[in-house]
């Protein structure tokens, strides 16, 4: 027997056809990782209709053939003049259903009911946003990033001031957003770190975000020392933009930050440490963060 679709769910709904649930994809040369992702999604056992659709900037590697194998709607983005909140803006525009879901390229839904627990806090009419977690990828090529498996990514004292300020930081890899909050409260031109942008709007009115296990996608990354550094420093940027600098005596602080040289010597003892960028994120995060939040003006591919 079907289950009635809530109000919320119904008030926008024109015809049989209309979806539910609006699934955005922003992709640039997806790859392996890609195709896993569409199939998990096409594979959800849902009491709900969704779409799903592409933007896509201007990839080369075979993005696009892959796309055409799947019922995927595929909006071209101008890369030239790439940016983060300008993206997410487009991706809640192209949505035609009341709940717009925001997933990464490279984050594949780890369970067939993915997409049902993710949007299941949103029958609370109080709930605006949901955020699902992530969980190691088994089947990735690379090993998770050394100083994201110890729970060490974010030492850094802006971060810890974000989090004492709006909570848990939100991330659009994985997220149910009610369009009407959308609506509302816009997202807006911003290079990096558009997510916690769109947090820290959400806390001044007042939203309520609710994060849940209940919805994992398999996601984790690997660095080169390059990447690394890049990424840092777009997030001291992006925090900087926010209202949360990072300044010279905080990055001397953070390099001196005994708990986390305590968990670095860790690391070597156990033979953790694989690469370039693992053995010199303790010290590149505080520099790379520095530079971004006092000298940086743009946002830098990584």
């Amino acid at each position: 027997m079907s289950v009635p679709a809530p109000e919320w769910y119904t008030k926008r709904m024109h015809g049989a056809d209309t979806p539910h649930i609006s699934i955005g994809i922003p992709t640039r040369d997806g790859g392996v990782l890609l195709k896993r992702l569409l199939q998990a999604v096409f594979a959800q056992e849902s009491r709900w209709r969704y779409e799903v659709y592409a933007l896509d900037s201007g990839s080369t590697d075979g993005t696009l053939r892959l796309l055409e194998k799947f019922p995927v709607r595929v909006v071209p983005v101008a890369q030239d003049t790439f940016n983060w909140g300008r993206l997410r803006e487009r991706l809640f525009e192209e949505a035609r259903a009341p709940v717009v879901v925001n997933l990464s390229q490279d984050a594949v839904p780890a369970r067939t009911d993915w997409l049902d627990n993710l949007v299941a806090p949103l029958l609370d009419r109080e709930v605006q946003v949901v955020c699902g977690g992530s969980v190691p990828d088994p089947e990735r090529a690379f090993p998770q990033f050394a100083w994201e498996c110890n729970g060490y990514y974010y030492f850094t004292r802006e971060m810890q001031r974000f989090a004492e300020r709006y909570g848990r930081g939100l991330s659009f890899a994985n997220t149910a957003v009610r369009r009407s909050a959308w609506e509302k409260l816009h997202i807006g031109e911003q290079a990096t770190g558009e997510d916690f942008g769109y947090q820290t709007r959400l806390h001044a009115a007042g939203a309520k975000i609710v994060f849940t296990e209940d919805a994992p996608v398999l996601h984790h990354h690997n660095y080169t020392l390059r990447g690394v550094y890049r990424r840092c420093r777009n997030e001291g940027l992006a925090l900087r933009e926010m209202g949360v600098p990072y300044g010279l005596g905080d990055c001397l602080a953070d390099l001196a930050l005994w708990k986390k040289n305590v968990q670095f010597l860790r690391e070597i003892r156990h033979g953790r440490l694989r690469n370039a960028a693992e053995w010199a994120y303790p010290f590149l995060r505080p520099l790379a963060v520095y530079h971004g939040s006092r000298f940086a003006r743009k946002m830098v591919w990584y």
